[in-house]
């Protein structure tokens, strides 16, 4: 329990940096960091029910997207301010590396022992992230169609 407390902790810490780094204004570098200690609770959540990486990040991310869109649409920015800052606690750091240097190396047991992981949960976030990014857009498009149709491009009653 404790440790799970350090990693949320710690993921908050590393998104409010990288929000930080990305000059996400000061009034939302909080939200920044909320929302990578949110992607990391909902994570170590799914890792509960499932050991499989892929469903685990593939969730959690599209979590961390529906979040990011909602901070969006509160705060009037665009979502990528709140998605980018999310994603740093889904990334697979360790595996990553060991992958990397595996293929730096030309050791071809260290990667294969590291590649299968690192892929699924890189297929998982950018598939759980692209999911909602898609859903949001036909959602919007479909909200200003209706708007056009029901209040006539410039705000006036249509008489459709």
């Amino acid at each position: 329990m404790m440790e799970a407390i350090k990693l949320v902790f710690c993921s908050f810490c590393s998104s409010f940096g990288f929000g930080i780094v990305f000059r996400i204004e000061r009034k939302y570098l909080l939200i920044a960091g909320l929302s990578g200690a949110l992607t990391r609770i909902v994570y170590l959540l799914l890792l509960q029910i499932t050991p499989e990486p892929f469903i685990s990040c593939f969730l959690a991310a599209m979590a961390a997207s529906i979040f990011s869109e909602c901070m969006a649409v509160t705060t009037k920015n665009p979502s990528t301010v709140f998605i980018y800052p999310s994603i740093v606690p889904l990334l697979p750091g360790g595996t990553l590396y060991y992958t990397v240097v595996g293929l730096m190396l030309q050791d071809t047991e260290m990667v294969a022992a590291n590649a299968a992981p690192c892929l699924h949960s890189l297929a998982g976030l950018g598939i759980g992230f692209i999911i909602i990014s898609i859903f949001m857009h036909y959602r919007r498009t479909y909200r200003t169609r209706m708007k056009w149709k029901l209040f006539g491009r410039f705000g006036k009653k249509s008489k459709v």
